[in-house]
Parts: structure tokens; sequence; C-alpha cells
């Protein structure tokens, strides 16, 4: 039954094949423009991810005290070992943070920790130099505060150099301390905020302080990517803040979520174009074979049969169509990665390269298979009204017009 549908249809749409094409055209269209402009934006989304985890370390978590109304959720040592219990926890340890002030007045955040945890819990890696020994006032600079050092400052690895502490005592009048130090390493980039901070034995970070030595936070290692959202649940759930690189990710993923949607709001225009494309066809179509519908349902075809018969052509039109908006959005997408992306970045600059390191469009096969679903639901939604219509006609009243 079926078969005999769509050999019926199939000859009806080659009598009219200009109007055919022209109506799978506009479905074509439409659907190469979901795909183009989707595939996209899902290829900025892909390079800005993979770019923060490439630069990024994916499995460091930095917890850190949180105001709750009226209250600061402070971190204690009972805390951090909460913490050291929870699933997918490798490592937890304690930082103390302080700011510190060169001669010439350049303020250097400070993160103090512990030498052993130094090469385990951050996994440092050093474009120069070498970890601090422990129990010392050996510091390591992050990348880019190791380049400020050197350039404005005229600090490099190995030199000893005095920085000021600046506290305040109980009636608010300042008291700055001098502290020397000495750089034995820059770290390599990492893409966070390491890159700007001075590491040191948090023994000499809380001996430079007169307030009650304290945690100002906690550097927590996950055993892998995926367990990092699972573990900054448990933390918030101490009414403790996480911060780390997964915040870059859901934050591009949030951005790239409205701009792939803004895209395709777009491309749907085309698609709505196309659907009232074949509602049309399929108008003209009846207006066209009354007599014939008419000569049909009298000799027993039934209102079913004259629907499944219309809207089988329906689908054979967002079919084809979908087969075609397919090819097209991969050849579109063919074309940005290729001239596309030299065209992209000669207007952006070569800062924005990272985001369109790789291809700058991505077709999935779930695209293209959604492509081919949506073109042939949005042509049989299309022609439903046309085919219950065509349907409806009294037989004998459609011969003798038809005639």
């Amino acid at each position: 039954m079926i078969a005999d549908y769509a050999a019926i249809a199939i000859r009806h749409l080659w009598k009219k094949r200009l109007r055919f094409f022209m109506t799978v055209l506009g479905i074509a269209i439409g659907v190469a423009a979901v795909i183009g402009t989707i595939s996209l934006g899902e290829g900025i989304r892909y390079n800005a991810v993979e770019t923060i985890k490439t630069h990024s370390d994916l499995t460091l978590v930095t917890v850190q005290p949180e105001v709750r109304g009226s209250t600061v959720q402070l971190v204690t040592g009972s805390r951090i070992a909460e913490i050291r219990t929870f699933p997918h926890v490798v490592s937890a340890e304690g930082i103390t943070r302080d700011t510190y002030a060169t001669a010439r007045q350049t303020f250097i955040p400070v993160m103090g920790i512990d030498s052993s945890e130094e090469g385990g819990l951050l996994s440092f890696r050093y474009s120069r130099g070498r970890p601090f020994s422990p129990d010392t006032r050996e510091v390591v600079a992050g990348y880019r505060l190791g380049e400020k050092l050197e350039r404005y400052e005229g600090i490099r690895i190995m030199d000893r150099f005095t920085v000021t502490i600046r506290e305040y005592d109980a009636s608010g009048r300042p008291r700055d301390t001098a502290l020397d130090l000495s750089l034995v390493g820059v770290l390599q980039e990492r893409g966070d905020a390491i890159d700007e901070t001075l590491i040191a034995d948090r023994g000499t970070v809380v001996a430079s302080r007169t307030d009650a030595p304290s945690y100002d936070g906690i550097l927590v290692r996950v055993d892998s990517p995926e367990r990092v959202a699972q573990v900054v649940d448990s933390i918030r759930g101490l009414q403790l803040g996480a911060t780390g690189a997964f915040e870059q990710i859901e934050s591009v993923n949030r951005l790239m979520d409205m701009v792939v949607l803004f895209l395709a709001l777009f491309a749907v225009i085309s698609l709505v174009v196309g659907a009232l494309m074949i509602m049309n066809t399929m108008m003209t179509s009846i207006y066209e074979r009354v007599r014939e519908i008419g000569i049909t349902m009298a000799v027993g075809a039934s209102d079913r049969d004259v629907i499944a018969l219309f809207l089988t052509e329906c689908s054979i039109i967002g079919a084809t169509g979908g087969v075609l908006g397919c090819i097209f959005g991969v050849l579109f997408t063919a074309l940005i990665n290729t001239a596309g992306r030299s065209f992209i970045l000669s207007r952006l600059g070569d800062e924005f390269a990272v985001l369109f390191g790789g291809e700058v469009a991505r077709v999935t096969p779930g695209l293209i298979l959604a492509g081919l679903v949506v073109s042939v639901l949005l042509a049989v939604l299309s022609g439903l009204y046309p085919a219950v219509k065509a349907a409806r006609l009294n037989p004998v009243e459609a011969i003798r017009s038809g005639s």
C-alpha cells in the first residue's frame, strides 16, 4: 500500500517537476541554513572549551570563605578534614593568602602552601628555575607575574628582593613590615589566577602576619574532570564557595547556548518559508486535480487514502529537500573551515586564532539526522491542512467542477 502511494505521488510530482524542484530547493536552503549556523556555533563552543581544557587545571578546585546572610563561613581545619572524606577527592590542603608590595609599589597576590604539596596537589611545571625549599623564604612566580617582575622590577631567577607587608593596628594606623625573599623559579603558563600569583611556603606567609594564623582557602584535587561538579556540590553544601576552570567552561556553554539559539532563530525563518512553499504547492495541486480527486473517491478511495496520498507527496518533498539541505550544509561548513577561517581571522585579528585553531564549524551525525527529521516532519505538517481539505471534497461536486 505504501509503495502504491509512493508511486502515485512520484508520478504526480514529476508532472510538475519545476514546481517540485523549486519547493525542494526552498526546504534545502532552510535545512542548510540551520545546519550551517548551528555547526558554526558548536565549532566555536568546542574550540573555546578545548582551549580552556588545554591551558587550565580542570581537576583543581579552589575553596574560599563565603558570606551567607550576615555570617561569614570560615575555612577551618575541621572543614578541610571533612572535604578530604568526600568521594573522588584525592587531596585537600589549606592555603593562606596575602598581598605584598615591591619597592616600586607593584602589588603582588601571594599564596602560601605546604611545600610538600607543591609538586603533588598543584603539579607545578616550571618554565625556568626550580621549586622552593621548605621552611625558607624562597618563592616561585606564576608565568605572567614572572614576566612583570623581570620587565618592571628587574627581578630575575635567583635574585633576592624585598617586599613590604602592610597591616593595620587596633587604632587603624598602618604598619609596614619588610620581608626579604628569593625568587627561585617561574611556572609555565597555566591559564588561571596562579599565573599572576607569587607562591611561597605557607609557614613563611603565616609568620609574616600578626593576625591569628588561619586558612584563607583550600585547594582540592579531584580524581577526574567528570567528578568535579559532584565535588563542588558537596563543598557548597558546607556553605563554602568553590571556583575553578569548570566555571569558565560553564560560562562558555551558557554564552554559546544563547549564540546558537540566536543564530538558529534566523535560520528557522528559512524553514518557515519552505513550509509555506509546501503548503502553497499542495493547495495549488488540489485545485489542479479536483476532478481527479473526485473520480478517485467515486471509485472507492477513502478519505484516509486521499490524506495518505497527499502526505506521501509532502514526505517525498521533505525528504528530498532534507537530503539536499544536509549536502549543502556540509559543503557550507567545509567552505567556512577553509576560506571562511582566513576571512574571520583577518577581521577579528590573530588574538582570536586560539578559538579557531581547529575546525571553525563542526557538523555531527546527530545534526545531520536532526536536519532530515525536521525537514520531513515540517513537510508533513505543512501538507496536513491541504490533505484534509482534499479529503473533504464532495466527489460529485469535484467531478462536476473539474469537468
